[in-house]
């Protein structure tokens, strides 16, 4: 049996308790039952806990939210499809589950959550986004982010893996750095493959 639907201005003046007594049932029911889905319910259940604490929040997927001043809001959005003050978020991941987000009471935008993992990858850590990978070398090599950084770039830093010792110089070449991607320039011998990368940017 589901939830009673609520229904205001219970009792009505001028009637009595049989009249009105299901309704009333139903309301309080029915509030009882409605604060008890994520919460504890003033019962101690489950378990015994402090009632009205939460035991899991489902939150509805939001689709438009603006900046309530003074006030922290977090919600569950789909990259891509969420507008936020008027803008439509990045599309990181492109894959449509939701994610989280935090828009603050002066309107700073956090995406919380979301991640593809792997030896080239990327997650969300707050507001930064982080990526990986690594690739095999020649004297210049293009590399694509996993995904594009949706504002910018912040450092990238280059490691070199090697199976015994040899020179090797490593670096990005100058202006190819950009929110999809970098150009590896450099000077190796055979034993220096592969090379990891590691990009920090939002």
């Amino acid at each position: 049996m589901g939830i009673p639907t609520y229904v205001p201005g219970y009792p009505p003046d001028g009637s009595s308790l049989g009249q009105t007594k299901s309704t009333l049932r139903n309301n309080l029911d029915g509030t009882f039952q409605t604060l008890n889905v994520d919460h504890v319910n003033n019962n101690g259940q489950p378990g015994s806990r402090p009632p009205g604490y939460h035991t899991i929040i489902h939150e509805v997927t939001q689709t438009n939210v603006s900046t309530v001043t003074g006030y922290n809001q977090i919600f569950s959005g789909v990259p891509g499809t969420l507008i936020i003050n008027g803008v439509t978020t990045p599309n990181i991941p492109s894959n449509g589950d939701t994610q989280l987000y935090s828009l603050t009471g002066m309107g700073g935008i956090t995406q919380l959550t979301g991640s593809a993992v792997g030896s080239n990858g990327y997650t969300w850590a707050g507001a930064i986004l982080m990526q990986w990978g690594n690739f095999n070398p020649n004297i210049s090599t293009s590399v694509s982010f996993p995904v594009e950084f949706p504002h910018a770039v912040f450092n990238i830093q280059l490691t070199g893996s090697a199976s015994n010792s040899s020179t090797f110089r490593n670096g990005v070449s100058t202006g190819s750095l950009s929110k999809s991607g970098f150009t590896w320039q450099g000077s190796i011998d055979s034993h220096w493959t592969p090379i990891y990368w590691l990009a920090i940017g939002n």
